[in-house]
């Protein structure tokens, strides 16, 4: 493993990318999380993956392929297990004879070759790929084959998305199989709706609700109960709403669910939201940032004092930011506590703690806790209220890291919604370090998306004078691999907006959002509207999706 370390390292200071400073640091970083060098060099944001990638292939001479337009063949898939591919990172791509070519982003592991080579007995050819990409396309190939596979066998129209549950069926294998079916799409939410004469049962996929099944009316107070039981609510109380939370474990699933009902006139409504702690353990360069957004963002994280805040609406993808940046500052040699509404993953040696309004434990009474407690870095789950704030800017001006987040539409809106709340302009100027706005773009699925042309009309959408030469614009259209929404996944796009002096003097004069965002973009802040365009240009996402999201 040594010899394995000192070669990429070589490499790399060969190169250029970094320097013998940067090499001690990422070999000190990769011992203390248990990483082999390259993935430490990335996830310190030292070296950007692509650049590694290219690194490492000219070295051993190994193509790079970009497998988000690739098709990927089910016979190859057949080949390779899921939990394999999972916990090697690597997906299988295409089989010839007796060559299989895989996609990997760790060509340096030679136990993965030699335990594929024992498992298949083929010759396996290697293709290097974005790690990030990997994991998608495993999400997308997998699951479409198992989907297809379940489908055919059910004698299913596989282009119809929703089904009947049965009276007959046993309602703990319904539920079961519904929480399993969920996990499995990688759905966030579930929703069980009654109705006059039957329920409705809907999933959110990549940000979307889609109905997905109905069931009897005499199914749906048995399931309401079953649901109610393992989230350990009141089962006679169907009057009031309740909330709840429960482990789902089944075969190889294991999540939290966190469940709320609401009475409406034709029974309770049940939302189950799907916590899957392997995203709160993501790194940051996996969430969609640009490389030099990454940079900066790493960079202002590690100032020892100030407020840095994630804005977006509900269901943007803030938690998960906040977390993979806790997870970058995490040591041993930082306190990190955090205050949250509720704790949705268990973060390892990080003091979490949540709100409990009944015990008198709000985001204020904490706030004034934790100071107490001696931590170098605050979480505040969210800046309801102006006490909070203020006690959140106390904590900044006496030498702490607070992070927090904001429902606003943009970067610049954050500063004039915290001057609106009360909270005085020189200290809004001189306590907030950076604001970091961000929503979720769905991405094309690479299996069935179309070409459009290039028209005069989208040009003015996307705001370019001339069509860049990597331009390909596509448009949605629906197969059994993405349940026919004709999108797969989604990707973070951000903006950050780190305040100079002429931001500092505009604020401190009490200026609107809208002088604000111009000031920056003059500096030069690449706005969240630029980051969605280029995935349009490059043939990711649609135009439908960047209406959507950003306007």
């Amino acid at each position: 493993m040594a010899a394995e370390k000192k070669q990429i390292g070589q490499l790399l200071l060969e190169s250029g990318l970094i320097n013998d400073a940067q090499l001690n640091e990422a070999l000190a970083y990769q011992k203390e999380n248990n990483l082999v060098l390259g993935k430490a060099v990335v996830s310190m944001g030292l070296v950007a993956e692509r650049d590694l990638l290219k690194v490492l292939g000219d070295h051993l001479m190994l193509p790079s392929l970009d497998i988000t337009k690739y098709n990927i063949q089910d016979e190859a898939l057949m080949v390779v297990s899921e939990d394999f591919a999972r916990e090697y990172s690597i997906i299988p791509l295409f089989l010839i004879e007796n060559t299989l070519t895989i996609a990997t982003a760790d060509p340096m592991n030679i136990d993965v070759i030699d335990q594929l080579t024992r498992d298949t007995g083929m010759e396996i050819m290697l293709v290097l790929s974005i790690e990030m990409d990997i994991e998608r396309s495993i999400d997308l190939y997998y699951r479409s084959t198992t989907s297809l596979a379940q489908s055919q066998a059910a004698g299913d129209d596989v282009r119809v998305v929703s089904r009947e549950i049965h009276e007959d069926a046993e309602i703990i294998q319904v539920v079961d199989m519904l929480l399993f079916e969920a996990v499995n799409m990688g759905a966030s939410d579930i929703h069980i709706e009654p109705r006059k004469n039957d329920a409705r049962i809907r999933y959110r996929v990549d940000g979307v609700l889609q109905q997905y099944y109905s069931i009897p009316s005499e199914s749906v107070s048995p399931m309401i109960s079953r649901i109610k039981i393992l989230a350990d609510m009141d089962i006679a109380e169907n009057r009031r709403p309740q909330d709840g939370r429960f482990h789902f474990s089944l075969k190889n699933v294991e999540v939290d669910l966190r469940c709320s009902t609401f009475p409406t006139p034709n029974g309770e409504k049940v939302v189950m939201r799907i916590l899957d702690e392997a995203k709160g353990k993501i790194d940051l360069h996996k969430l969609g940032f640009e490389g030099e957004i990454l940079n900066q963002w790493r960079k202002t994280i590690k100032t020892s004092n100030g407020i840095l805040l994630v804005t977006g609406p509900t269901g943007s993808g803030k938690t998960t930011t906040l977390y993979a940046t806790l997870n970058t500052l995490n040591s041993v040699a930082v306190n990190i506590m955090t205050v949250e509404d509720p704790i949705e993953y268990s973060l390892e040696n990080i003091n979490q703690s949540q709100v409990n309004v009944k015990a008198g434990l709000t985001f204020t009474s904490a706030l004034r806790t934790m100071m107490r407690q001696d931590p170098d870095v605050i979480l505040v789950g969210e800046m309801r209220d102006v006490d909070t704030i203020e006690l959140a800017i106390r904590a900044a001006l006496t030498g702490h890291l607070v992070f927090s987040t904001l429902h606003t539409n943009d970067a610049a809106s954050t500063f004039t919604r915290l001057m609106d709340m009360g909270v005085d302009t020189y200290l809004v100027s001189s306590t907030v370090r950076a604001v970091l706005a961000q929503r979720l773009l769905r991405l094309l699925c690479p299996r069935c998306k179309k070409m459009v042309e290039k028209t005069d009309e989208i040009k003015k959408i996307v705001k370019v004078d001339e069509w860049p030469d990597y331009t390909s614009l596509h448009e949605p259209v629906g197969c059994i691999h993405c349940r026919n929404s004709g999108y797969v996944g989604r990707t973070g796009v951000f903006e950050l907006l780190i305040p100079n002096q002429a931001i500092k003097d505009l604020i401190i004069k009490g200026a609107d959002a809208g002088e604000i965002q111009e000031a920056a973009e003059a500096g030069g802040m690449y706005s969240l509207n630029q980051a969605a365009r280029e995935y349009v240009l490059r043939g990711q996402t649609s135009i439908e999706e960047i209406m959507r999201v950003t306007l």
